[in-house]
């Protein structure tokens, strides 16, 4: 830092000198060759002359345009000194404070930019995050704050595969996903991974073209939604009744933008909400539910339904419409049956209790049959 302030002295020295010149050259100006009372005004004389009406010269010898003369130069330097040492310190100041901002012109009319204090070239800023979440689905961005980076290039390599994914904004890789940019307004090398997906997971190197390399590793994890229609995988119901499916979204960071519902892969909408209805609500910070609600559900209305949230994977469920002559048998309902919002139930008791009791009749006959046989066999 010395040496770059005696430097930037030394060149305004050089100005200084200039001015120098200028103020010689105004010395000899003032050599106007008059006179003044009989003698000759030369150097500072002419800077003495009294300052006298111009109606007092007459009773003088000498002539009043040469005194006029002098007075005019005298003038004129002095403006022209106090111009030019205000422009030196303006010079010495706008020359301190550039050096005093870590550059200095280097050769060849490039600026070159040089380094002081604990780091002289490029360091990571320790603020800068190492561990980024991200949901499935979603954008990552991850972060490599350079300080004082210069020219140096900047690299981002997955550490799994030893891919080298992007070299400044250049992308290394068939992956479209993957995209690097710079924020020039911190100084930030961002490594852009579009639509995450589970394998993307683990960690990325931020490696700077320095010798030796430095490098920055930013470990991302990928949270993946859990997706689940409450009930059976396969759910019966009775013709007219009233259906609800219900698909919980847990362990999701962002709250999906839509569920889209399907009944074997065509879109189910709610035009009509006489027939059916579609709501979504968030329960927690975590958890979001959609809900398909079909009321006077057909025989047409079974098959595969399924709910699509954005981004994510999907769950289904196989609904049955049953008529009503199919529960005019006591015993037959199936195990997964609806009846309108109830939960699913079992099959009934009596069933499995006539079950256990013929079970124990039957073992208490076979026992009886064995004791009789063996009393005669028994001799007399």
């Amino acid at each position: 830092m010395a040496k770059c302030i005696v430097r930037e002295i030394e060149r305004v020295l050089h100005v200084v000198g200039f001015i120098e010149t200028i103020r010689g050259s105004c010395a000899s100006l003032r050599r106007c060759g008059g006179t003044f009372r009989g003698a000759p005004l030369y150097g500072n004389e002419a800077s003495n002359i009294p300052r006298i009406a111009p109606s007092e010269l007459l009773l003088f010898r000498g002539d009043y345009e040469e005194w006029a003369c002098q007075r005019r130069v005298r003038r004129m330097c002095a403006c022209a000194w106090r111009r030019h040492v205000l422009t030196a310190a303006l010079v010495l100041a706008a020359h301190l404070i550039k050096v005093l901002s870590c550059g200095e012109t280097g050769g060849g009319g490039r600026l070159a930019k040089r380094y002081v204090g604990l780091y002289t070239g490029p360091y990571f800023d320790p603020s800068a995050p190492n561990n980024i979440t991200a949901q499935l689905g979603t954008h990552a961005y991850l972060p490599c704050k350079i300080r004082q980076l210069s020219n140096k290039s900047v690299s981002w390599i997955r550490r799994r595969d030893a891919h080298i994914l992007t070299v400044d904004r250049f992308t290394f890789i068939a992956d479209e996903r993957f995209q690097a940019f710079l924020v020039e307004a911190t100084d930030t090398w961002t490594l852009q991974v579009k639509y995450v997906q589970a394998r993307d997971a683990g960690v990325y190197e931020c490696q700077v073209g320095t010798e030796p390399k430095m490098s920055h590793f930013v470990q991302l994890n990928v949270v993946v939604p859990k997706i689940e229609i409450v009930g059976e995988a396969d759910l019966y119901v009775k013709a007219g009744s009233t259906v609800s499916l219900k698909c919980v979204i847990t362990q999701a960071l962002e709250e999906p933008a839509y569920i889209f519902w399907y009944h074997n892969d065509a879109r189910v909408l709610n035009y009509d909400r006489s027939l059916v209805e579609i709501r979504m609500e968030r329960l927690a910070p975590d958890t979001t539910v959609g809900n398909l609600i079909i009321y006077n559900p057909r025989r047409e209305d079974s098959g595969n339904y399924s709910c699509s949230p954005s981004n994510l994977d999907s769950a289904s469920v196989v609904l049955h419409v049953l008529s009503e002559s199919a529960f005019s048998f006591a015993g037959e309902q199936p195990a997964a049956m609806q009846h309108g919002n109830a939960a699913p139930r079992p099959a009934p008791l009596p069933l499995q209790a006539s079950a256990l009791l013929s079970l124990a009749l039957h073992l208490a006959l076979a026992l009886l049959e064995i004791m009789l046989c063996h009393d005669e066999e028994e001799p007399k």
